[in-house]
């Protein structure tokens, strides 16, 4: 306890003498020359990041999402490395494999195939092994392990897989070993191809010898976990950092590389801010000061364009990467009460009028801002299921625009002409942006009461009339935000041809990427033209790192999701470039 003491103390005193430092008037003078080429491989130095939560569990079964110490525990399948930036470059793995599987290549697994309708087969890499400590004892991963953990995983009742496919009827129906190296996956033949995908590229697996060796219990302290991943955790001091080594058994040679053995980190080091936001001139300090190697909107540090702006002028050797969010925030009335005016379209339509939209880009964003972003981003990989707004129908064009009178006009067709009053449940944080949206929709008298919950609200569908909430845009295959049973289905759409698509699409996946792009492309207009939430731009994301973490392209999501953790092990430190730029 006292060592936890000194250690946030000295904390804050050097938080405190960086910020000072950092808002001096000098600018730096360490402008990036005549050092190695960037471009070739080097071993050795730790990567300094952040962290904005503490895991108090460390046990996949145990958490409701699925993105926590995954540079740890690997998957079957991952996004394809080399056909990011730093290969062909058809993917800046900003966005994940956008429900593709012809992105993605075998990680734990070497291939997989499906020989029939209701067959998922994986072939399990041999000689990789889990972590040399007790009681695994850098054992053999085999076809087994992978078996324990499909069962367990869809079926403890805390994971996400359990709360997402399970309770809605996908689940697999079985999984056996058919040897040493292969699993055997037996699925219902409509969700085939989604479950090739989820289980391959959604499912982090642990090692169940150590949770036999806790009497069956699900992990909760960092010394139990054990994985196959690249880094192993060394020591955590809870709310404080995590040390990670680098694991020197680590099985994947670079394949861009391939005489390298991966990882190129000695090991990395993430300083723990549980509230981010509220110390964020304290984390850009850590970074203007050389401590930490990047920092970005994800992690809450970079609020917008102004602290890049700022970083870029006071650190013009920086790096910056600026690309479309991969989450959206919108306005989702519930469509399942006839007695709430939100199942007439008209008055979905008039709400959206009346928002003025490139407004918000152009002044609240500062034009770092997409106008269209839902239901698909604007990225390189989705390029074949997106459709720019200009070439979307009429309808829609119409939506994005700003037309308050046709909006009065669609109230009075509705029989509101006086208006009406409904409760927005919204997470504290987003009160003052609400705030402007709440002003636009009194033009057609419309009052919408912003009321703070917790956002768990979602979770139980607490909120009676309308919610502020966030739509994953990463698995568009997945339609979450409007599909029956999903958690993510906020405003409760029930539509057949929307099921439909999604049916048809969860058959292709892994069968006909061209199919389920066609499905993608000819729903996403249709899903618009219903109007279902009140659209709202998505401001851009930003990352910004110090020239010495290379190999480093500002990826944020690799494989299924939007985790950086995927590709850790691909980056180098050049600390010969660091020592002699003074940190």
């Amino acid at each position: 306890m006292k060592k936890h003491f000194l250690y946030i103390l000295l904390s804050f005193l050097m938080l405190s003498s960086l910020l000072i430092v950092s808002c001096g008037d000098k600018e730096t003078e360490n402008i990036v020359t005549n050092y190695a080429d960037p471009a070739v491989p080097k071993y050795g130095g730790i990567h300094y990041r952040i962290r904005t939560t503490s895991w108090n569990a460390w046990d996949y079964a145990a958490r409701t999402d699925m993105f926590n110490i995954s540079m740890m525990g690997e998957e079957l399948l991952g996004g394809d490395w080399t056909r990011g930036p730093a290969g062909a470059n058809e993917n800046d793995w900003t966005s994940g494999f956008g429900g593709f599987t012809d992105t993605l290549v075998g990680r734990l697994a070497e291939s997989w195939e499906m020989p029939d309708n209701e067959t998922i087969v994986y072939h399990i890499r041999p000689d990789v092994h889990w972590w040399d400590k007790e009681p695994a004892n850098g054992r053999e991963v085999t076809a087994e392990d992978i078996v324990w953990n499909i069962e367990r995983q869809f079926s403890s009742p805390m994971s996400f897989n359990y709360r997402y496919y399970t309770i809605t009827g996908k689940a697999p129906l079985s999984a056996t070993a058919l040897d040493n190296h292969t699993v055997e996956v037996k699925v219902i033949p409509e969700w085939q191809g989604m479950m090739a995908a989820v289980i391959g590229d959604h499912m982090w697996l642990i090692c169940p010898d150590a949770v036999e060796a806790n009497g069956g219990e699900t992990l909760t302290e960092w010394q139990q976990f054990i994985g196959t991943g690249p880094f192993m955790i060394d020591n955590y001091v809870i709310d404080s950092y995590i040390e990670y080594v680098r694991n020197p058994n680590y099985w994947q040679m670079d394949p861009l590389h391939p005489e390298n053995r991966l990882p190129y980190a000695d090991g990395m080091k993430e300083l723990i801010f549980n509230a981010p936001t509220k110390v964020a001139q304290y984390i850009q300090a850590l970074f203007i000061n050389g401590k930490i190697d990047t920092i970005s909107t994800a992690s809450m540090v970079i609020s917008g364009w102004e602290d890049v702006d700022y970083l870029k002028k006071k650190l013009p050797e920086v790096e910056v990467k600026s690309f479309a969010n991969s989450i959206t925030s919108m306005i989702w009335p519930r469509l399942d009460n006839r007695a709430l005016p939100f199942s007439d379209i008209r008055i979905r339509y008039a709400m959206n009028l009346v928002v003025n939209q490139r407004e918000l880009v152009d002044d609240y964003y500062g034009g770092h801002a997409e106008l269209l972003a839902w239901p698909y981003m604007n990225l390189p990989v989705f390029d074949r299921i997106y459709t720019p707004l200009e070439e979307q129908s009429q309808v829609v064009q119409d939506l994005f625009g700003y037309d308050v009178e046709r909006a009065r006009e669609l109230m009075a067709e509705a029989g509101y002409t006086d208006g009406f009053n409904f409760r927005l449940d919204c997470a504290a944080e987003h009160i003052d942006f609400l705030a402007i949206i709440k002003e636009y929709l009194k033009a057609i008298n419309i009052d919408m009461e912003l009321a703070r919950v917790e956002f768990t609200a979602w979770m139980g569908g607490t909120y009676e009339q309308a919610f502020y909430g966030s739509d994953y845009l990463l698995r568009p295959q997945e339609m979450m935000s409007m599909i029956g049973g999903s958690p993510y289905n906020y405003s409760r759409v029930s539509d057949q041809r929307i099921q439909e698509a999604y049916s048809e699409i969860a058959r292709y996946i892994g069968r006909d990427n061209a199919r389920v792009a066609q499905i993608l492309k000819e729903i996403g207009p249709y899903e618009l033209e219903l109007a279902v939430p009140i659209y709202l731009p998505s401001d851009h994301s930003f990352v910004v790192w110090w020239p010495w973490l290379q190999n480093f392209y500002g990826a944020i999501g690799g494989g299924g999701n939007d985790n950086i953790d995927e590709y850790l092990m691909y980056f180098w430190i050049d600390t010969d470039m660091k020592t002699a730029m003074g940190y």
